[in-house]
C-alpha cells in the first residue's frame, strides 16, 4: 500500500521539515566536532561520546521516518488526504514517535555522563541521583511506547483506521503521554539547571563558569519543547483529523530530541574551538616572533616564585590548547578532583610535561 500512494508534498510541509532538517545539520557538525575533539586533539574517548553516537544514530533514523511521514500527508488536513496518503502518513509519523522517544532518553544519559566526569569519587551521591533521574525518563518512555502500540486493537488500527477493530487505549495513551512529556521537561530542567550550581563551587574564572553554564543550560530550551508538546496534547482525542494534530506534536518532539543531543555535545568540543581559534590567531600574527626555517617558533614565558631572577625563558614547544579545553580540564583516567579550604595561588608553565590539572573546589 505504501509504495502506491501518492506523495502530498505542498506547502504545508516547509514548516515542519526545515526546522528539523536545520537542527539535522547542526547536530551533524557538533557530533563529528564531538568525534574528532576526543579521538584526535584529547585522545580521551569515553562512554559520553559512544552515547551521543548512538544517540545521533536513533535521532536520524527518527527524522527520516518523519519526512516520510510529511511526504505523505503528516501535518495536513485529513480532508485533503485519500485514505491511502493518511494511512501511510500516520504509520511513519508512529515509527517517527517512538523511535524519537528512545533517542531523547539516550540523550539524557549522554548530558549525565558527561556530569559524571566532573564529579569527584566522593560526590558518588550527586552521580547516582543524575543517573537515576535519566533512567526513569528511560521508563516513562519506554511505558509510553508500550500504550502507543496497545491503542488500538489490532495494532494496525493505529494506522488505518479503516480496519475492522477497536482502539479503546486512546484516552490511556493520552493520560500516560502527559506524564511522559511533564517528566521529560522536569528532567530536562533539572539537567539544564545542575551544572550552573556545579560549576560555581568549581575554582574557574567566572567567565567561564558563565559560558559553561549557559551551554550546559540550553537544555531548557529541550523543556520548553516538551511542555509545549505537553500541551498539545489535547489534539490526540481528535481522531478526525489526526495527521494534522500528530504533525504539530512531531516537530517539537523532533525539536527536543536533537537540543538534548546538541546541548550533550557542545561543551566536550571546546578543545577544537579554542584550537580553531588559536589557528587562526597564529596565522594573523605569524609575521611576529622569532623565526627559523622551520617556521613561527612559539616561546613560553612563566612566572617562577623561588627564581630569584623574577622570570623565567622556556623555549619549549608547545601549544597552549595542550590544557585550555572542557577535555584537559576533565583529565585522564588516573586523575582526581581535589577539594581544599587553603588555595594557594601560584603560576607555573601551561606546557607541563605531564597532562596533571585537577578542579579545585572552594
Amino acid at each position: 500500500m505504501s509504495t502506491a500512494a501518492p506523495l502530498a508534498l505542498g506547502p504545508y510541509a516547509t514548516p515542519l521539515l526545515a526546522p528539523a532538517w536545520a537542527e539535522f545539520g547542526l547536530a551533524l557538525i557538533v557530533v563529528i566536532a564531538r568525534v574528532y575533539s576526543s579521538c584526535v586533539i584529547t585522545r580521551l574517548v569515553r562512554l559520553d561520546l559512544y552515547l551521543s553516537i548512538v544517540t545521533f544514530l536513533l535521532a536520524s533514523l527518527s527524522l527520516a521516518f518523519f519526512t516520510v511521514a510529511v511526504c505523505y500527508g503528516l501535518g495536513k488536513h485529513a480532508a485533503l488526504l485519500s485514505p491511502t496518503q493518511e494511512t501511510v502518513a500516520m504509520k511513519w509519523a508512529w515509527a517517527n514517535t517512538i523511535v524519537s522517544l528512545f533517542a531523547i532518553s539516550t540523550g539524557k544519559f549522554t548530558v549525565v555522563a558527561f556530569l559524571q566526569q566532573l564529579h569527584t569519587p566522593h560526590q558518588r551521591p550527586q552521580v547516582i541521583f543524575l543517573w537515576l533521574l535519566a533512567s526513569t525518563n528511560l521508563i516513562v518512555n519506554t511505558m509510553t511506547v508500550g500504550t502507543i502500540l496497545g491503542m488500538c486493537t489490532p495494532a494496525a488500527k493505529l494506522w488505518n483506521r479503516t480496519l475492522p477493530g477497536t482502539c479503546d487505549g486512546i484516552i490511556r495513551n493520552q493520560n500516560c503521554a502527559y506524564f511522559q512529556g511533564s517528566w521529560s521537561a522536569m528532567v530536562d530542567l533539572v539537567l539544564a539547571l545542575y551544572p550552573a550550581f556545579f560549576f560555581w563551587n568549581v575554582n574557574l574564572k567566572i567567565m567561564h563558569k558563565l559560558g559553561l553554564s549557559i551551554l550546559m543550560g540550553l537544555g531548557v530550551v529541550a523543556c520548553a519543547c516538551s511542555a509545549v508538546k505537553t500541551y498539545k496534547l489535547s489534539a490526540l482525542s481528535n481522531t478526525s483529523d489526526v495527521t494534522y494534530y500528530v504533525g504539530q506534536l512531531d516537530i517539537w518532539n523532533t525539536t527536543e530530541m536533537w537540543i538534548v543531543l546538541i546541548v550533550a555535545c557542545i561543551p566536550p568540543i571546546r578543545a577544537l574551538l579554542r584550537q580553531i581559534l588559536h589557528k587562526a590567531v597564529s596565522t594573523v600574527y605569524s609575521g611576529q616572533g622569532t623565526r627559523d626555517k622551520s617556521g613561527t617558533e612559539l616561546r613560553n614565558y612563566y612566572h617562577s616564585k623561588s627564581s630569584n631572577a623574577g622570570f623565567r625563558r622556556s623555549t619549549k614547544e608547545c601549544d597552549p590548547m595542550d590544557h585550555d579545553s572542557m577535555e584537559d580540564i576533565l583529565g585522564g583516567h588516573d586523575q582526581v578532583i581535589t577539594r581544599t579550604t587553603n588555595i594557594d595561588v601560584t603560576e607555573q608553565n601551561v606546557c607541563s610535561e605531564t597532562n596533571d590539572q585537577y578542579f579545585v573546589f572552594k
